[in-house]
């Protein structure tokens, strides 16, 4: 498709061939450094963007018909099942892409996990236990609200000391009168339970504990009795719950007040960030039937392609390329689906930068640990105009590698154009359901955070910046997988131009297995003039 010339004067020619960009040549404000060596010669205009999914034919390509093509194996058929299985999310941030064992400190708490990569998620559901504890809960709640005015704790986020005291011992004396009355359940610890519920009367109720486990990743509060923790990768049900929606309003009123900014009048959706790196994002009623919130914490992770390797996240020779790739200083995209999938993969691959490397991470939430290099942790909390200033410091700091945990906003434009200041080794992040969406996405991102800028010219930009794009998410059992490696290759009228060049999907006895294409990668000679050497027989199918 033709550049119109007000988007971008002097280029007319070159976007409208899609073929890549001549020696310095500038996309508006968005200057593209050319790759090492002679460059890749130009594509057909149909090549293929995606082979698994779009490969040339007599129809989309017909002056390829006499080009040996490559061989792409196609994912084969899935097993028909009742039922279509919803993918996990889980993740250990001391061992990415593990299956924990199936264990529960609490008793009558059952971890919620599927067992085989095609069965469907259970539903967790309240024990026997867990429902009479519960009702005592709320039996001892109500006799304190009959002698102690509550109405303060719905006024403000901060309990007096008077107040609070005032609640100490009347949660005592209930227990104690329940425990004379006969209105306590058989098996009932009323100690517990009478912390249980001062708790939840002026503190943070069941998220209390749960913050101050180290193991617990995610909180999710779908309604007063479903409070669902995530530890070392298995969700369980907390024990007890929430009393009523007005105990889970005041604990919502809390994690904000202690963030540092209240909630304001008609806020309905809040957006906060706490202390140690967590986060919570709440809804109020007014959106949903009752308050629903999140809190997600942050991790401190550390992996490397060796450990993803013996876990089948990938194949050896996956890692092995990916590892020469990082050496040879090539500019990395890792797209991933699930929770903490693109992040695990990003501190895979810093890990494998050589000793001594000073690498600038820039994270949103998650610590990345790379034990052989110096790193310069930067948080980047916002994807607008201070993301994208933040990011334009640390590239002028001179870093050896650069590492962006999330491409984002006006965040994605100045990781593009540091790129194309002469920054390499870069390592980006972006959470998508597959490589497409995340091309497209970042394409937009690029051309929204830059007024007078195309989409081909963001595309363009994006596909002669990146090198090697890592496609991973979490599957049905939860463990992390490989599902490709791509060279992107500039852009056209399409999109941005990948061929794929190893990919893994589920074997026909539903192992994961991971095969090359037949495709090699036109960056080999790059390498080469790099020091670097790829073995190129990983890239022949059979």
């Amino acid at each position: 498709m033709p550049t119109a010339p007000h988007e971008l004067p002097g280029l007319q020619a070159a976007l409208a061939n899609a073929q890549g960009l001549s020696s310095g040549a500038t996309l508006g404000p968005i200057t593209v450094s050319p790759r090492q060596g002679s460059g890749p010669p130009p594509l057909p205009p149909n090549v293929s963007h995606y082979p698994l999914e779009r490969d040339p034919d007599s129809e989309s390509a017909p002056e390829m018909l006499g080009s040996p093509l490559p061989k792409v194996p196609g994912p084969p058929p899935l097993p028909r099942t009742e039922g279509r299985p919803r993918l996990g999310s889980r993740v250990s941030a001391s061992e990415p892409g593990a299956t924990p064992a199936r264990s529960s400190s609490t008793p009558g708490v059952s971890p919620v996990r599927p067992t085989s990569l095609l069965e469907a998620r259970p539903v967790a559901r309240q024990s026997p236990e867990q429902a009479a504890r519960r009702l005592a809960l709320i039996t001892l709640v109500d006799r304190v609200a009959d002698v102690v005015d509550l109405g303060p704790l719905k006024a403000s986020a901060v309990v007096e000391d008077s107040l609070a005291h005032q609640i100490d011992l009347a949660v005592r004396a209930q227990a104690k009168a329940m425990r004379d009355e006969g209105e306590a359940p058989e098996g009932v610890d009323l100690e517990l339970l009478s912390r249980d519920a001062l708790r939840e009367l002026v503190g943070l109720g069941p998220l209390g504990p749960l913050l101050e486990d180290e193991a617990t990743q995610e909180i999710h509060v779908v309604r007063p009795d479903h409070v669902l923790a995530l530890k070392n990768g298995v969700a369980t049900l907390a024990d007890p719950a929430f009393t009523s929606e007005e105990a889970v309003a005041r604990v919502v009123m809390r994690l904000a007040q202690q963030a540092g900014e209240a909630i304001g009048p008609g806020e309905v959706i809040v957006e906060r960030r706490l202390a140690r790196g967590a986060c919570v994002v709440a809804i109020a009623p007014a959106l949903a039937g009752g308050w629903v919130f999140t809190v997600k914490k942050g991790r401190h992770l550390e992996a490397s392609l060796e450990e993803f390797v013996r876990r089948g996240t990938m194949s050896r020779p996956m890692a092995s390329f990916l590892e020469t790739c990082v050496v040879a200083r090539a500019n990395i995209l890792v797209v991933g689906s699930g929770s903490g999938a693109t992040a695990c993969m990003l501190c895979a691959l810093a890990s494998a930068a050589p000793p001594g490397e000073r690498i600038a991470i820039l994270h949103d939430m998650d610590d990345l640990t790379v034990p052989q290099a110096q790193v310069v942790s930067v948080s980047l909390v916002d994807s607008g105009p201070q993301g994208e200033e933040t990011v334009r410091a640390v590239a002028r700091l001179g870093l050896d590698r650069l590492v962006v945990v999330s491409l984002a906003g006006a965040v994605a434009l100045a990781t593009v154009e540091a790129i194309g200041g002469g920054s390499d080794g870069v390592l980006a992040g972006l959470g998508a359901p597959s490589l497409r969406h995340a091309l497209a996405r970042l394409a937009a991102h690029v051309a929204l955070a830059r007024p007078g800028a195309s989409i081909e010219a963001a595309r363009e930009a994006i596909g002669e910046s990146f090198d090697i794009a890592v496609e991973v998410a979490r599957v049905a059992d939860g463990a992390l997988r490989v599902l490709r490696v791509a060279e992107l290759s500039g852009g056209d009228a399409k999109g941005v131009v990948a061929h794929d060049l190893l990919v893994g999907h589920v074997g026909r006895e539903g192992q994961w297995t991971f095969v090359p294409t037949g495709t090699t990668p036109r960056l080999a000679s790059d390498f080469a003039a790099r020091g670097a050497t790829i073995d190129m027989a990983i890239f022949k199918v059979g």
